[in-house]
């Protein structure tokens, strides 16, 4: 018998090493825990993320001043007078109109709203013009709030036939009164039988009783031919003159039709938007398909034709509603329930006349926007939301002249689908920080994208709503991050330093992948977890969560990771179980690197770690996890798999 008595060589298993050194992909709700990429994460609540990927605590919050005696918040707007004055600007569901002082409010006077409803405003001219949707336009002259008056329909109209000219047509005439803001009604038309059919062939005269208004109230009077029924835009003339003599040099303009509505005390709008020196109104009232735009400056209160103003239908009467305006690189863009559409201000001549003549096309058919709020300027782009997600409008690739929306949300449409409608419809959104921050007022809860690193982070969860977000810059050169309030009377200032909401700590969590090491059939050896914390403050939680061979996710181990200065004493995990100095007390920040390292060796098939922390000053920046693990033999599966 021949016996082999050289020991075969030992072979150990070989390690399973899995690093994460970035999050820089950021939260992903959409696929399964085990399926997401290292560099993601599967929960992120209150978090942000820094340098390469770096996920730390967001931003805090305090009482920036208190906007009104009562009411939940409706509006801040930043403001700045000529003089370079700012102003901060806001309104609680009591109706009036307020401006900071100090940490209080100041009321201004001249115009109030009834409650219930947003306001929005813009500034142009050196003036802030307000609406909501409930009551005509308002102008602040940064000293009182200033509403237009309405003007009485011109009466007594005549038409007369000064040539003399016959012939087998009936022409009818129309005129209006025209104030600083808007249109009255035509008045009752006067028709005038035995005309030639080309007016160009007689003369006939105009002659009305004017109106009578508070000098600077009345403008002018517009012009209205056709056939009865069917009056169309012919001319206009001042304020003092009420005669008009058509030689029918100028054709009826198809696209100026009398109004239907009057608006000499200013349109009733939801919307409102500065395009370089127009005013843009939408959301009109009775009128939900209509985008009414100024004059230019210093005609930018008038909305009229004779003041180069004019408004443009949008698939009138075709059930979707306009739901908000943006401006995409000196393009006016308006959105419906379910489109996007580009606006466009073309011009044609009649006779002596250039008349505004707005014309538009559809961006796309498949998606709109559900709040006006959540419309944003980023960068090049503009970032909105509808009922399925976020949404970006850019220039296509190849393509510049062609502007399409496309949806960014898909990482987290789990988040969106949560959401109750009230929510969907009054987000607000803002970019701060490079950073599109859209938040939900019902909910409480703000959800960011990271413009820099293309990545998606939160909720961030507040005790309050937001409501809408505004920013500017102070006299002190300092970025203000502001919010107001849906369910109180209170401005909040965001700002990096702050490590509390309003005195009141929040918690984050992070979660990391379900890691499964590539095969989900095998279990391992979970052996050793590695960790590299900066700056850390306080104390953060470490749960490390391994799924056993029963199928159960347990807690395999928790401990607590401190910093290593500070008042605090020495942590927990370096002297073992003893605590040295007083623990109670909130630790000193390092700015040290701060490696950890735990021994499991537990059998799993996945593990996944979860950070937490829950004191207000409590904070870290997680730069690295790395794990060692054995896998075992396939063998070693459970008999519950067996079949």
């Amino acid at each position: 018998m021949i016996v082999k008595l050289k020991t075969p060589p030992f072979k150990p298993q070989k390690e399973l090493i899995t690093t994460w050194n970035t999050f820089r992909k950021g939260l992903n709700l959409l696929l399964r825990e085990t399926e997401i990429d290292g560099a993601e994460l599967a929960q992120a609540t209150n978090l942000l993320l820094i340098g390469s990927g770096i996920p730390t605590k967001r931003w805090g919050s305090q009482n920036y001043y208190l906007s009104s005696p009562t009411g939940n918040g409706r509006a801040v707007i930043p403001v700045k007078k000529v003089d370079d004055t700012l102003e901060v600007l806001s309104m609680t569901d009591l109706g009036i109109l307020t401006k900071q002082s100090g940490s209080s409010y100041t009321n201004i006077t001249g115009a109030s709203w009834a409650s219930g409803y947003n306001l929005e405003g813009t500034q142009l001219g050196g003036n802030v013009y307000l609406v909501n949707g409930n009551r005509e336009i308002v102008r602040y002259d940064f000293t009182t709030l200033i509403g237009f008056p309405t003007l009485a329909i011109p009466t007594a109209l005549t038409a007369s036939n000064i040539s003399g000219v016959t012939g087998l047509t009936t022409w009818s005439w129309r005129v209006t009164a025209v104030s600083k803001v808007g249109e009255t009604l035509a008045a009752t038309p006067v028709s005038l039988a035995s005309l030639p059919q080309f007016l160009t062939q007689t003369m006939v005269r105009i002659n009305w009783t004017g109106t009578s208004a508070a000098s600077g109230d009345l403008r002018g009077y517009n012009i209205y031919r056709g056939a009865s029924g069917d009056e169309a835009f012919v001319g206009g003339v001042d304020d003092i003159t009420t005669r008009f003599d058509d030689f029918g040099a100028s054709p009826p303009d198809p696209f100026r039709v009398v109004p239907t509505a009057d608006t000499t005390g200013g349109p009733k709008a939801k919307y409102i938007l500065r395009y370089q020196d127009r005013i843009i109104l939408a959301g009109i009232s009775g009128e939900p398909s209509k985008v009414l735009i100024s004059g230019r400056y210093p005609y930018h209160e008038r909305f009229d034709w004779y003041a180069g103003g004019g408004f443009v239908l949008i698939e009138p009467d075709a059930g979707q509603n306009v739901t908000g305006l943006g401006i995409h690189q000196e393009k006016i863009v308006v959105f419906k329930e379910n489109s996007v559409w580009q606006v466009n201000l073309d011009s044609i001549t009649f006779g002596a006349f250039s008349i505004l003549n707005p014309s538009y096309k559809l961006l796309t058919a498949s998606q709109g926007c559900s709040s006006h709020r959540s419309i944003v300027a980023v960068e090049n782009d503009l970032m909105f939301s509808n009922r399925k997600g976020i949404y970006i409008l850019r220039y296509e690739p190849q393509l510049l002249n062609v502007l399409n929306a496309n949806e960014i949300s898909a990482k987290i449409k789990p988040f969106f689908e949560a959401l109750a409608d009230a929510d969907l419809t009054s987000a607000c959104g803002a970019y701060i920080d490079k950073k599109y921050v859209l938040s939900f007022p019902t909910s409480k809860k703000t959800i960011t994208f990271d413009r820099e690193r293309l990545a998606f982070m939160g909720p961030w969860t507040t005790d309050f709503g937001i409501n809408q977000w505004a920013q500017y810059i102070d006299s002190a050169g300092v970025e203000r991050w502001l919010a107001m309030d849906s369910d109180d009377m209170y401005v909040t200032e965001f700002r990096k330093t702050i490590t509390d909401d309003k005195g009141t700590a929040f918690r984050t969590i992070l979660k990391t992948k379900k890691e499964d090491f590539g095969d989900w059939t095998l279990f391992k050896s979970i052996n050793e977890i590695y960790m590299l914390f900066r700056n850390v403050v306080g104390a953060v939680s470490v749960n490390i969560y391994l799924e056993q061979r029963d199928g159960l996710t347990v807690t395999a181990k928790s401990f607590t990771v401190t910093s290593t200065v500070g008042v605090s004493g020495f942590g927990t995990d370096i002297f073992g179980l003893f605590k040295f100095g007083d623990s109670e007390n909130d630790a000193a920040v390092t700015s040290n690197e701060l490696p950890k390292k735990s021994f499991v060796y537990k059998t799993a098939r996945t593990f996944q770690i979860e950070l937490s922390t829950s004191a207000k000053t409590a904070n870290y920046e997680m730069l690295a996890l790395k794990t060692v693990a054995t896998s075992q033999a396939r063998g070693n599966n459970p008999y519950s798999w067996t079949s």
